[in-house]
């Protein structure tokens, strides 16, 4: 009989300074030493640091099995204490799919964009996902945004918000085992749409002119093709994508060429900036170390 596939995601980076961060470490890693002591789950994490490093060590210390769906090509960039690290051949976004297919049930801590869009793909294809609700990030706007999509997870009766390590394992090896005794087909469900805006940047190339747009302010359409390597004619069509949503702004300059830079007077895009700026921060940080 196969093992149960439980997967755990959430933020990347944990500043243990921060109060809320290392609730969000201590928790992961208590949920991982109690994961892998039951003999029948397997882990599944996706990344080396953060709550995917801290779920791992557990796990490790635990004797029990883990797994590391990792972005790209390359195996070898997985994390040293998971016994399994597969590469998965997809960059952005997409890398996440093999891991949600996977798993019979998901735990999100914390997170940001990359958690949202894990989340949003667990429920709509019907899996059952269990919050930490001390984390914060965008699980937890899961019970607190009037995003109607969010809304709609809210009323599936597929998420649910726990306090405790003890209490998420429990409903999170009970929802396993229920998933796994049925096989639900992934192809029958009800599906539930991501919320607008997590869908758009849910594309790497719309996101990558997002993080472009950020660092040089202001761009031409030929200035990002350029720039990504993406042909005109896409970025043409993601720009009005994103300016039809109100992520960016466009101007004409005297020679009838158009400008493109970021909105900032939209909360999500001012969110979005902040946490890209921490996240390039900290890499910084960690590169200068």
């Amino acid at each position: 009989m196969r093992k149960l596939q439980i997967a755990v995601v959430g933020s990347k980076n944990l500043d243990m300074d921060v109060e809320q961060d290392k609730s969000a470490w201590d928790f992961s890693y208590k949920l991982g030493f109690a994961l892998g002591r039951t003999l029948n789950i397997v882990v599944l994490v996706s990344g080396n640091t953060g709550v995917a490093e801290a779920v791992t060590k557990g796990v490790n210390d635990a004797g029990g099995m883990s797994a590391n769906i990792l972005p790209g090509n390359y195996k070898e960039e997985g994390n040293e204490l998971s016994h399994l690290n597969i590469a998965s051949t997809f960059s952005g976004n997409e890398y996440c799919w093999p891991l949600i297919y996977s798993a019979d049930c998901l735990i999100a801590i914390g997170g940001g964009t990359e958690t949202g869009v894990q989340i949003s793909l667990a429920v709509d294809l019907g899996l059952h996902v269990v919050i930490f609700s001390k984390a914060g990030g965008v699980s937890a706007s899961v019970f607190t945004s009037l995003e109607p999509a969010f809304q709609k997870m809210r009323s599936s009766q597929l998420v649910y918000l726990v306090d405790n390590d003890e209490e998420a394992l429990e409903r999170a090896k009970q929802f396993a085992q229920d998933r796994a005794k049925k096989e639900k087909r992934i192809d029958v469900i009800t599906k539930i749409e991501l919320p607008t805006h997590l869908e758009l940047i849910s594309n790497r190339n719309r996101l990558a002119i997002i993080n472009a747009l950020i660092t040089k302010k202001t761009l031409s359409p030929q200035e990002l093709s350029d720039q990504l390597k993406i042909p005109l004619a896409m970025v043409q069509a993601y720009l009005e994508e994103l300016d039809s949503h109100e992520m960016i702004l466009a101007k004409k300059t005297f020679a009838e060429e158009h400008l493109f830079s970021i909105n900032m007077d939209n909360q999500f895009v001012r969110k979005l900036v902040d946490l890209i700026s921490i996240t390039q921060s900290k890499d910084e940080d960690e590169i200068g170390e």
